[in-house]
């Protein structure tokens, strides 16, 4: 493990009164004091961060120590030049000395600058490379969201930053991938680096790039979603808002950049774990190989995606983003009427699912899965909200979460409520894969409880034909049709249905749809033994 190690001649006070270094935070003083206090002022890195972020994640703590090593480096750049300390701050050590003349390593910061320092560190980290690759602490992706170009404004402008700090804080939030501190990404600013090289320099493994350009009161944001291998575009989109109040103006750029950042990311990693040979992905990368399978609703490719978190789970029983996406797809098991067995497939949804809750912190993409399989599983409606609730608390622009929400309220005849969930949804993540749950919630939300089931029925036959290979809407065709007295059509729906799944009954179906779903669905069963679904 990298150390790190403070030297100091002189006089050293921990409690920095009436010092310079007075306005660093209490974690940045505490880090110089327990490195001073130390056999030859050295401890490890990750002792560090254990020892002031023992309250996050191995992650997040890492990030945290990044964030501020950067803090101190521009606290003393700025405020110990006027007693004229001669300062080394890097990867490796810090060293400060009150008295001119030689020195073995360091710079005069008041002669030197900053800059030469960054400019020796990405030296430094060509030497690395060359040498060969560096092992990551986690096999997570690492994003880091560069400075935006501020066009045809004053260099004092700050909006640009503040957007990039309102972004960074969203993606931050995902929890589905590693963000670089912004103080980090910042020492970068104004550098004319390669892609690659400064992917190499932030230790990220895609790089947001982006530009804001002001016209009266328009604004419009460009932004790039980059591999930081080649510098490869894997996702552009721009932006057009209008300047209103700044703050809500930053925060709406900030829910859609990140609403689409997170699921582009997410397809770049799925295509690079698809890349390595099966024998060796990690748990992490066996479960992002899972995900296309798992959202295509397909029965057959529901199956794959389980038999591949399975074996996530051999190389890590406690892995739980994938302990709990295994009980998700259980749960769909019965929602899409592919279950042999509906009592194991809900009894085994709910113990992982349960299991996973127990220990699951503030994972995003586990608490998601948790609720999902709840929402689906449970007949406890509360239970499934209450997770939701955390999810979109932390993350408040994660689209499974509001698809799922809408689902939960269409569930229990909230139309309006579940219309605005699908909304935001589809506003977050347009692209999104799940974006068939979202045509479908639309559909049934103003099918099932719209006293004329016309536009519904509408919705969902437009729906079938955009997602062909999706089998399960035909008994919602089938009841809507029987409502409207449309026994033929209602008929031939369900033979449509019953010739790929000829195994479905109303009996088969009490027991594999959502419970608090079903609860709410008398006149749903009855419509659906009119047309043809046998008892």
């Amino acid at each position: 493990m990298p150390h790190l190690t403070l030297t100091l001649t002189g006089p050293f006070r921990a409690e920095f009164g009436g010092s310079p270094l007075s306005g660093l935070s209490r974690r940045a003083q505490g880090m110089l004091a327990y490195l001073a206090s130390q056999p030859g002022m050295r401890a490890e890195r990750g002792a560090l961060a254990d020892l002031l972020w023992s309250d996050r994640s191995d992650a997040q703590a890492r990030a945290s120590l990044r964030q501020e090593l950067s803090v101190i480096r521009k606290t003393l750049r700025d405020s110990v030049q006027a007693n004229r300390q001669f300062v080394w701050l890097a990867d490796g050590a810090v060293t400060v000395r009150r008295e001119k003349g030689d020195f073995l390593q360091g710079f005069d910061l008041a002669s030197e600058g900053f800059e030469d320092w960054l400019r020796q560190e990405r030296t430094q980290g060509r030497t690395k490379t060359d040498a060969g690759p560096q092992p990551k602490a986690t096999d997570r992706a690492t994003l880091a969201v560069l400075p935006f170009e501020e066009l045809g404004a004053a260099d004092t402008d700050m909006f640009a930053d503040g957007v990039v700090e309102e972004v960074t804080g969203a993606l931050s939030r995902s929890r589905d991938f590693d963000v670089i501190a912004r103080q980090s990404a910042y020492a970068l600013r104004g550098q004319a680096i390669a892609v690659p090289e400064a992917s190499q320099i932030l230790g990220a493994d895609y790089l947001l790039e982006g530009s804001v350009r002001r016209a009266g009161d328009r604004v419009r944001v460009s932004v790039q979603l980059l591999r930081g291998t080649d510098g490869r575009v894997l996702w552009s989109e721009r932006f057009d808002d209008r300047l209103d109040d700044l703050f809500d103006l930053q925060d709406r750029i900030a829910e859609q950049v990140a609403g689409q950042v997170s699921p582009s990311l997410r397809a770049a990693e799925i295509v690079r774990a698809n890349q390595r040979r099966p024998g060796d992905r990690t748990a992490y990368e066996l479960m992002l190989t899972a995900y296309p399978l798992f959202w295509s609703l397909r029965q057959d490719q529901n199956a794959q995606a389980g038999a591949l978190l399975d074996k996530a789970l051999e190389r890590d029983p406690d892995y739980l983003p994938a302990l709990a996406l295994r009980a998700w797809v259980h749960a769909h098991q019965n929602t899409y009427m592919w279950a042999s067995d509906p009592v194991f497939e809900r009894a085994r949804a709910l113990d992982l699912a349960t299991r996973a809750a127990e220990k699951v912190t503030d994972h995003v993409p586990t608490l998601v899965a948790i609720a999902g399989t709840f929402s689906q599983a449970s007949p406890d409606k509360a239970l499934a909200q209450s997770y939701l609730d955390r999810v979109l608390d932390i993350d408040p622009n994660n689209a499974w979460a509001w698809i799922r929400l809408g689902w939960i309220r269409q569930y229990t005849g909230d139309v309006t409520g579940a219309l605005k969930a699908f909304d935001r949804a589809e506003r977050l993540s347009p692209l999104d894969p799940f974006a068939h749950q979202i045509t479908f919630g639309r559909a049934a939300a103003h099918y099932r409880w719209a006293n004329d089931p016309t536009e519904g029925l509408e919705m969902i036959e437009e729906g079938l034909r955009r997602h062909p290979g999706v089998l399960w809407p035909w008994r919602m065709v089938a009841a809507a049709n029987a409502r409207l007295g449309r026994i033929d059509a209602a008929r031939a729906a369900t033979e449509r249905l019953l010739d790929q799944l000829p195994h479905v009954t109303i009996r088969y179906l009490k027991a594999c749809l959502p419970p608090t779903a079903v609860h709410f669905d008398d006149d749903y069963f009855k419509h659906l033994s009119i047309a043809g679904i046998p008892d």
